[in-house]
């Protein structure tokens, strides 16, 4: 049975990991030196991960840290049901936008973009020289 939940505290290491694993870098650990409130919300059956997505804000935004989903439970509805959560979740938070930066070559973007992103800015060397994003946003 699937289980939308948030992160405990005993978990933050194993999220950690599968950021760098999957993206060569942790949102969540460069989060930990800010003064951005977090949270993470985790998809799990059966005790296994399935997948998280970190939403992060301060006073000017809230924002879409990552969101990942394991390869084999891709295309499931997965993604969109955690984006659903990070939506509630801005919602309780009085929010009314939400703000993602992707790569303009992530497969990611389409994602976002079936699911009522914008693209608001392109950001030109976001990710080093050459590797540009997208900064994406969604009002609700």
């Amino acid at each position: 049975m699937l289980l939308i939940r948030e992160m405990e505290n005993d978990e933050v290491e194993d999220i950690i990991l599968t950021e760098y694993d999957c993206f060569g870098y942790s949102v969540f650990a460069d989060l930990s030196q800010t003064d951005y409130r977090k949270k993470v919300i985790i998809a799990e059956c059966n005790g296994e991960i399935l997948g998280f997505v970190i939403i992060y804000w301060n006073d000017n935004g809230i924002y879409i840290g990552n969101l990942f989903i394991k390869e084999e439970y891709r295309n499931r509805g997965l993604g969109k049901t955690l984006l659903d959560r990070a939506i509630m979740e801005s919602l309780k938070l009085g929010f009314r936008k939400i703000y993602a930066t992707v790569s303009v070559s992530n497969e990611a973007l389409s994602f976002y973009l079936k699911n009522g992103f914008k693209v608001e800015e392109t950001i030109k060397h976001y990710y080093g020289i050459s590797k540009h994003a997208f900064k994406l946003s969604k009002s609700f």
